[in-house]
């Protein structure tokens, strides 16, 4: 068996309106392969090029703010560079949901937008679609880590961040939503996003009506980077689709080969409990966790 890929999951702040299951959740599914071994680690200020020597892959689920309201905490100038630096040198990263919002106070701000692919930034024109569930259209014959994926599924209870501006030209990506006009239907909406969108003449919204990429990959450097701004909370982590692309993006960016496949769940095996790679039943696994 080949030696397993080391994963540092890093996070420490995430805004409260995320589930704190989520990173072992995480942790779980990519162990439950087979193939990785993750710590997680929520302070990692101070980080330095030693700090990252041995791990072949960082999973960043950060966004450093304990709410939408709060200052933005960075890690500080040399934590960040020996994250650029890792990812330059050949290692792969995972840049994860709301990590990719770039606040203007990193750093190197410049580097992170790089380094995501795409500038996520609410002042200039990214906003929210107020959707909570969306089909996701993978994007056929793109790339390997998507072979094998349904033509289409469904997640729910998600955020969908649009018009995002693509730094790098060079993007492939994997997955899209749509960005209908239709969504911006105030009855449609959670009552608390509707003041957000009234008296908006949403014809005029930058890029409405436009299939929005939600999966990605890139080169960084000599590294391999994969942004998926899908995974707000356990409903979208749940889904054998998402399970399948997560964990085969992580493989390709550490190792650039795949030999994870996407959870089977034919036959008999429609029964089996998530993360699915383990194989085992609802009832196996309600005896093993809580969640």
């Amino acid at each position: 068996m080949s030696e397993k890929i080391r994963v540092l999951l890093i996070t420490g702040i995430v805004t409260s309106e995320h589930d704190p299951k989520m990173n072992p959740m995480i942790r779980f599914l990519l162990e439950s392969t087979g193939r990785f071994s993750v710590k997680i680690t929520e302070e990692f200020k101070g980080c330095t090029a030693e700090t990252l020597e041995g791990y072949d892959l960082l999973f960043i689920n950060y966004d450093g703010k304990e709410s939408v309201e709060t200052p933005f905490i960075s890690w500080g100038k040399t934590a960040e560079k020996a994250v650029y630096d890792f990812v330059a040198n050949g290692g792969g990263a995972v840049v994860y949901h709301s990590s990719m919002f770039n606040p203007q106070n990193w750093e190197y701000p410049d580097e992170f937008r790089k380094l995501v692919g795409f500038d996520y930034n609410m002042e200039d024109g990214v906003r929210k679609n107020p959707k909570l569930e969306v089909i996701v259209r993978p994007v056929k014959g793109s790339h390997p880590i998507v072979e094998g994926c349904a033509k289409k599924w469904m997640t729910v209870q998600e955020d969908f961040f649009v018009n995002a501006k693509q730094v790098d030209p060079n993007v492939t990506v994997l997955a899209t939503i749509d960005d209908s006009p239709a969504d911006y239907d105030p009855e449609l909406m959670q009552v608390h996003v509707r003041p957000f969108y009234e008296n908006l003449d949403v014809a005029s919204l930058p890029g409405i009506g436009k299939d929005v990429p939600v999966i990605w990959v890139h080169n960084y450097g000599k590294g391999r980077v994969m942004g998926i701004s899908m995974g707000h909370g356990p409903d979208t982590l749940r889904r054998p689709n998402y399970c399948g692309i997560l964990t085969r993006g992580c493989e390709w960016c550490a190792t650039g080969e795949i030999t994870i496949p996407y959870p089977n769940l034919d036959g008999w095996k429609r029964l089996n409990a998530w993360p699915y790679y383990n194989d085992i039943t609802w009832q196996e696994w309600a005896k093993l966790t809580s969640f």
